[in-house]
């Protein structure tokens, strides 16, 4: 961890993140990256920023989860942000978590 980021919150350092990747940013990989304890902590933080950058005339955008097995992809009810743990369509618990973007 760099001098400058030793010093930031947890939620200032995923801002950061997110606003520094050009790509669209996969909620696993940020969750192994950030040493989050769970998915719901990434969840609250996440949710946090979110209202945060909307006050300030930015948008975040959502690309939802999808089951690998069978391509469904899960609805997105505005920004509520969830992470599922099972396919209603095929049963599968083969899901990509969903991804995000500032902008």
């Amino acid at each position: 961890m760099s001098e400058i980021n030793k010093w930031k919150t947890r939620r200032q350092r995923l801002l950061s993140i997110l606003e520094d990747t050009v790509e669209i940013n996969d909620l696993k990989a940020l969750m192994t990256q950030m040493e989050y304890p769970n998915k719901k902590s990434l969840i609250n933080d996440i949710a946090h920023i979110a209202k945060t950058i909307i006050s300030e005339g930015r948008q975040i955008f959502v690309l939802p989860a999808s089951c690998s097995a069978c391509g469904y992809i899960f609805r997105q009810k505005g920004f509520e942000l969830k992470i599922p743990s099972k396919c209603p369509k095929c049963k599968e618990q083969r899901i990509d978590w969903p991804s995000l973007k500032i902008k």
